[in-house]
């Protein structure tokens, strides 16, 4: 089976980005966690994220920017507004950026995105928006008993900011150095973002045994790329595998437009 001819028996998966932390371990709610613009350069947009506060108390909350970059293991730096070549965090307008909320009371803020007319703006930008829990504390200065007002920050949710012009279709990505991480229990591919916009897509293995013909097609596990990025996943191999010689195809369906990328490796287990 060639891997157009696998296309046709994929079954579709709904593709979500988890948010940065979980949102009911904290006592407000953000939606959505991720905001995608495709404004073309010179033009401005407005989405709207809604928070709700689940305390029994008021609270004030503040919404932040921030730079990031993500390393081969999925693990995110945070780096101040416009240190990265990728940034659109100048871009984006915040209103309000402070505000307070009541006891299970909502509300909406507008974010807004004006992207600049220059060539810089064709190609595919993010940020980080961080709403944060602000407490008012109070501190002793010596010895006096005199106090000051200050803020906790407590911990944030992040939601992804995304913008890329709907002409701009720089899409492509490659999967490639299969190899066995753990003998009969799992192997390993790199995948990597060759093109200039967010791959959200599936990599899963198929199994075929070469004793039998019989092929075997294991869940897709889901993955988001970033541009230029390379990430290493781990791909299980069936349970309770016999022993026998197998070849083992790791397959990346990361675009409808675009044909399955595959990289395969004979296997043998004694």
């Amino acid at each position: 089976m060639n891997l157009k001819q696998i296309r046709n028996f994929l079954i579709l998966f709904s593709l979500v980005i988890v948010p940065m932390t979980d949102l009911f371990a904290q006592k407000f709610e953000v939606s959505p966690t991720r905001l995608e613009y495709n404004l073309e350069p010179g033009q401005n947009g407005q989405m709207m994220l809604n928070i709700k506060n689940h305390s029994d108390k008021k609270k004030s909350y503040t919404a932040t920017l921030k730079d990031w970059t993500v390393n081969a293991q999925g693990e995110l730096t945070y780096l101040p507004v416009g240190t990265t070549d990728k940034s659109c965090s100048n871009w984006v307008t915040i209103n309000p950026a402070f505000f307070e909320l009541q006891p299970n009371e909502s509300k909406k803020i507008g974010v807004i995105m004006k992207v600049p007319g220059d060539q810089n703006a064709m190609s595919t930008k993010w940020s980080m928006l961080f709403i944060q829990e602000v407490t008012e504390k109070n501190e002793t200065i010596g010895g006096d008993k005199s106090t000051k007002a200050g803020i906790t920050v407590n911990p944030s949710i992040g939601v992804y900011v995304l913008q890329s012009p709907e002409s701009y279709n720089n899409t492509s990505a490659t999967i490639n150095n299969i190899k066995e991480l753990e003998k009969g229990k799992s192997v390993t591919v790199d995948v990597s973002n060759t093109g200039d916009k967010i791959i959200i897509g599936k990599v899963y293995l198929i199994v075929s045994d070469l004793q039998t013909a019989e092929e075997q097609t294991l869940e897709p596990i889901e993955i988001t790329l970033i541009p230029g990025v390379t990430k290493t996943t781990t791909l299980a191999l069936p349970e309770n595998m016999k022993p026998g010689s197998y070849s083992l195809t790791g397959v990346l369906d990361y675009s409808p437009d675009k044909d399955l990328e595959g990289v395969v490796m004979d296997y043998t287990l004694e």
